[in-house]
C-alpha cells in the first residue's frame, strides 16, 4: 500500500468527515483539470448504479436520485482516479489543504455561535494556526469569512467596520487578541470601539509595511482587554442594575445624581472570575504603570467618536499585589461610572443612541516611556489628524494634516489646559508656527509635564523646571525637544550645552520637526485614512526609540460648509462683531439669542462656588433656549481643565445646542492666541457642527460694538428664573427685542481668515 494510501485509511479511521472532504475536493480537482468528466464518464455512470446507457436528460424532469450508497461509491472511485492521474505529492497537498481549511471553518462556527467559550474558541484558532504551516493555505474565501466572523464576534456588528477589518486583521491578530482578553462569567462580550480602533489600525499598518508602503515601524503597547460584558456583570453583582435606565431621566437629574453613583461603583466589588483575572493578569506583568482606557460598545464609531466623554486613569501599579489589585479595580470600577455621566448621556440624546445599551468593555495597556529620576513618561506623544480642520496660517492645507505634541505622557495634548499649550504642527509644512514672536513662543508652551511619579505612587503634573531638575540631561534626544529662550531670543539647543539652566528651556520640537517625523506620521495617517475609507484622527507615544500607537479613530467632521464672502455694505451700526484671526468655514442665519458671559465679569467672581454656579447657569440657558438658535459667547477657554479663573468650566452638556461658540480673549500685554484645535473639545465642536470662533475685542481692527452686547435687555431671569442671581454675569439677549424685529446673521469666510456677526431682516421664512 502506497504511503497517502495509508495516510488516507488513518485519516478515514480517525476523522470519517474530513475524509470524505477529501474525496470531494479530489473529484473537484480532477474535472477542474480535464482528468474526469463527471457528466459525461460512462464509467461513472455505471458506477453509480445509474445504468449502463444514459439516457437524454429532460430539462424538464428532476435528474436521477442518487443514494448514500452512491455517494461512497463516488468517493471510492475519486481515490482510484487520483491514484491514476495524480503524483503522491499532491495527493497529500490536498489532505493537508482539507484539514486546513476544516479547521479555519469551524473557527468561523464556533465564533458565530455566542455560547462557545472563549477558551475552546481560543483552542480552536490556535490550533489552525500551528496546524502544517508553511504547508498548506487555506482558501481565501474561507480565511475572509472566518475573519469576518471574529470581527463580528469580538469587535462590532457595524457592516462598514466588519467590510474593512476582514481584509486587514488576520487571523492570526485575533489569537493575540484572544491571548489577551480577560475572563468573564458571560460569553457576550465585545471588546468595545477604543479597542477595535487600535487593533484595525495596528493591522492596516502592518500590512501597508509588509507591502513596503511604510518604511517607518511602529508598535503598540501591551494590552489587555476586558469585554463588554464586563460591566452588566458588575452591576449585577452590586445590586446596581435599577441604574440602567438613568439615562432616561432629564439632563439635571442625571448630574445631580452622578456624584452618588460613582460612589456606588468605586465602592463596589468585582465578580469573581472577573477578580481573579485582573489578579493574575498583575502577577504576570509586574510592577509597570497601567493605564486603565474606556473602550464602550458605541464609542470610536464612525460619526460618533465619544471623544474625551468616557475616562482613562493612570496608575502606578506598585506595592504588593492586594494593593496593586485594589487600584486596579477602583480604576475600572471609575471607568465604568462614567458611563452614567451627564455628558456622555446627553451626547447620546443629541444623537439618537439613547435606546442603544451601551455597554463599557475596558483596555488596559502598560504606560509607554522610560523610567528617569524616579517619573516615567513617554519622550513625547500627541494627537495628529489625517486633516487640518482649522488652519492657523492661509499657507495650510486641509489636507496637511496636523500634530498636537507634548513632553510627558499625551493627556495635554487632547485636554484643554488654560495655562499650557501644546506644538501644533502642520505635517505638510512642519516648520510654520502658530506664533512667531519668540517671547509668545515662549509664553505660549509647555510649562508643565505630565508623569507618573513611581516615588509617590501617583499621576502628576509637574512644573518644567523641576522636572528638567529630576532628570538632568538623562531624555534622549534633548535638542530635538527643546530651544534655549535666552535674550528674548528662540535658539537651537547644540551640543551638551554646559551653562544651560533649566529655566531656559522652552519645548519646541524644533530638532524633531526638521527630522523625518512629520513626514512619516503624515504617512502613517494617510495609509489609515485609505483603509479605514474615512479622514482619522491617532493618539501616539514615543519612549525615545519607538513609535507607539495608543488609539485610532475615523476623525470626527463637521458639514462642509460653502464659502460665502462676508458682505462689505453692512451699516457699522448693525455690526455687532468681527473677526480675522482663525476663521472657520460656516454661516449661521437668523439667531434669536446672544448669551454673554463678559470676561471682566466673570474674572471679578471672588469665590469658587460662584464661577461653578456660571457653569451651570450656562447649562441652563443651553437647555432652556431653543437649539441651534442661538450663540454662546464667553471668556476663553471654554470647558479647561484647571484653573477655572480662566475658562468657565462648562462640559459638552453645558453647550451642546448653541450654533456658533465664541470665545473672548481679551488683551492681557499680548494676545491669547486659541491652540484648542484638535482637543476632544474641539472635536466635539466639529462632529456636532457647532462652529467656533475666537474674538479678540481689545484689536482695533475689529468690530466690538459694546453697546449692543452690554446694554441690551438681560432676559435671564425670563429664561431660567432658578438662576436670576447671576444676571450680573451672564447675559441672555432677545435679539428681536434689542434690533426692533432684526435678527443676527453670521458669516465666516476662512479664505479670507474673516468673520462678522450684523443684524438684519429674516434670512429665512
Amino acid at each position: 500500500m502506497t504511503e497517502w494510501r495509508q495516510q488516507f485509511d488513518d485519516l478515514k479511521q480517525r476523522r470519517p468527515e474530513v475524509a470524505d472532504r477529501v474525496c470531494r475536493r479530489l473529484l473537484m480537482d480532477l474535472q477542474r483539470r480535464g482528468l474526469v468528466d463527471l457528466e459525461a464518464l460512462d464509467d461513472l455512470a455505471a458506477a453509480l448504479k445509474l445504468g449502463s446507457a444514459r439516457r437524454a436528460h429532460d430539462p424538464n424532469r428532476p435528474k436521477p436520485r442518487l443514494s448514500s450508497e452512491s455517494r461512497r461509491e463516488l468517493y471510492e472511485l475519486a481515490i482510484e482516479y487520483a491514484g491514476r492521474y495524480l503524483e503522491p505529492e499532491e495527493i497529500t497537498a490536498t489532505f493537508l489543504l482539507v484539514e486546513k481549511r476544516m479547521l479555519v471553518q469551524e473557527g468561523a462556527m464556533l465564533a458565530e455561535d455566542p455560547d462557545t467559550p472563549l477558551p475552546v474558541l481560543r483552542d480552536k484558532i490556535h490550533e489552525f494556526l500551528d496546524f502544517a504551516p508553511g504547508e498548506a493555505v487555506a482558501p481565501p474565501e474561507d480565511v475572509l469569512g472566518t475573519r469576518a466572523a471574529l470581527v463580528r464576534r469580538f469587535l462590532t456588528d457595524q457592516l462598514d467596520f466588519i467590510s474593512v477589518g476582514k481584509r486587514f486583521i488576520h487571523v492570526r491578530h485575533f489569537a493575540e487578541v484572544l491571548d489577551h482578553i480577560l475572563p468573564t462569567d458571560g460569553r457576550y462580550g465585545r471588546l468595545g470601539g477604543k479597542a477595535a480602533g487600535l487593533i484595525l489600525a495596528h493591522s492596516i499598518l502592518q500590512e501597508a509595511r509588509r507591502e513596503g508602503r511604510l518604511e517607518a515601524d511602529h508598535k503598540i503597547p501591551n494590552s489587555y482587554f476586558l469585554p463588554s460584558n464586563g460591566i452588566l456583570e458588575f452591576m449585577e453583582h452590586n445590586d446596581l442594575d435599577e441604574l440602567i435606565n438613568v439615562k432616561y431621566k432629564t439632563s439635571e437629574e442625571v448630574r445631580d445624581e452622578y456624584p452618588l453613583v460613582e460612589r456606588l461603583f468605586k465602592s463596589g466589588s468585582f465578580p469573581p472570575t472577573i477578580h481573579k483575572g485582573l489578579e493574575e493578569l498583575l502577577y504576570q506583568i509586574g510592577e509597570v504603570p497601567l493605564v486603565v482606557r474606556s473602550s464602550s460598545l458605541l464609542e470610536d464609531r464612525i460619526g460618533h467618536a465619544f471623544s474625551g466623554k468616557y475616562k482613562s486613569l493612570f496608575i502606578p501599579n506598585q506595592g504588593t499585589i492586594e494593593m496593586r489589585l485594589a487600584a486596579l479595580e477602583d480604576a475600572i470600577a471609575e471607568v465604568y461610572a462614567s458611563i452614567f455621566h451627564p455628558d456622555p448621556i446627553e451626547y447620546r440624546r443629541e444623537r439618537g443612541l439613547i435606546d442603544f445599551q451601551e455597554q463599557m468593555g475596558i483596555l488596559i495597556q502598560e504606560v509607554v516611556g522610560r523610567e528617569v529620576g524616579g517619573m516615567l513618561c513617554p519622550v513625547f506623544a500627541g494627537v495628529a489628524f489625517s486633516r487640518c480642520e482649522m488652519r492657523w496660517s492661509p499657507r495650510i492645507r486641509h489636507t496637511d494634516g496636523m500634530a498636537r505634541l507634548v513632553l510627558g505622557l499625551g493627556t495635554r495634548a487632547v485636554d484643554r489646559t488654560v495655562t499650557d499649550y501644546p506644538v501644533l504642527v502642520a505635517l505638510e509644512q512642519p516648520t510654520l508656527r502658530a506664533v512667531q514672536q519668540p517671547d509668545e513662543v515662549y509664553r505660549y508652551s509647555q510649562h508643565d509635564v505630565d508623569v507618573v511619579d513611581l516615588r509617590e505612587s501617583q499621576f502628576e503634573s509637574l512644573p518644567l523646571a523641576e522636572f528638567m531638575g529630576r532628570v538632568g540631561r538623562k531624555i534622549p534626544g534633548m535638542n530635538r525637544i527643546f530651544s534655549i529662550y535666552r535674550d528674548r531670543q528662540i535658539l537651537p539647543m547644540v551640543g551638551v550645552m554646559a551653562q544651560l539652566e533649566p529655566e531656559e528651556l522652552v519645548v519646541t520640537f524644533d530638532g524633531l520637526l526638521r527630522s523625518g517625523f512629520p513626514h512619516e506620521l503624515k504617512s502613517m495617517l494617510d495609509l489609515l485614512e485609505e483603509g479605514l475609507g474615512e479622514p482619522v484622527d491617532v493618539e501616539f507615544a514615543h519612549d525615545g526609540e519607538n513609535f507607539f500607537m495608543l488609539q485610532c479613530r475615523a476623525l470626527s467632521r463637521g458639514s462642509s460648509a460653502q464659502r460665502i464672502e462676508v458682505p462689505v455694505d453692512v451699516p457699522e451700526e448693525s455690526k455687532v462683531f468681527s473677526a480675522h484671526r482663525y476663521v472657520q468655514m460656516g454661516q449661521e442665519k437668523d439667531l434669536e439669542y446672544v448669551v454673554l458671559v463678559d470676561p471682566r465679569d466673570y474674572e471679578a467672581l471672588e469665590t469658587r462656588e460662584q464661577m461653578l454656579r456660571v457653569a451651570r447657569a450656562v447649562g441652563a440657558v443651553n437647555n432652556a433656549l431653543p437649539k441651534k438658535k442661538f450663540l454662546l459667547m464667553g471668556p476663553g477657554r471654554w470647558g479647561s481643565r484647571g484653573d477655572i479663573k480662566l475658562g468657565v468650566p462648562v462640559t459638552y452638556a453645558d453647550i451642546c445646542h448653541t450654533s456658533i461658540l465664541v470665545e473672548i480673549a481679551r488683551k492681557k500685554g499680548s494676545y491669547l492666541p486659541d491652540v484648542s484645535f484638535g482637543t476632544h473639545f474641539f472635536n466635539d465642536l466639529v462632529e456636532s457642527g457647532i462652529n467656533y470662533l475666537p474674538l479678540y475685542p481689545d484689536d482695533p481692527e475689529v468690530v466690538w460694538n459694546e453697546d449692543f452686547l452690554k446694554g441690551a435687555a438681560n432676559c435671564l431671569a425670563e429664561v431660567t428664573p432658578e438662576y436670576a442671581d447671576m444676571e450680573g454675569v451672564v447675559r441672555v439677549i432677545r435679539v428681536a427685542d434689542a434690533a426692533d424685529g432684526l435678527l443676527l446673521q453670521v458669516i465666516m469666510d476662512a479664505e479670507a481668515d474673516k468673520g462678522l456677526a450684523f443684524l438684519a431682516e429674516p434670512q429665512t421664512n
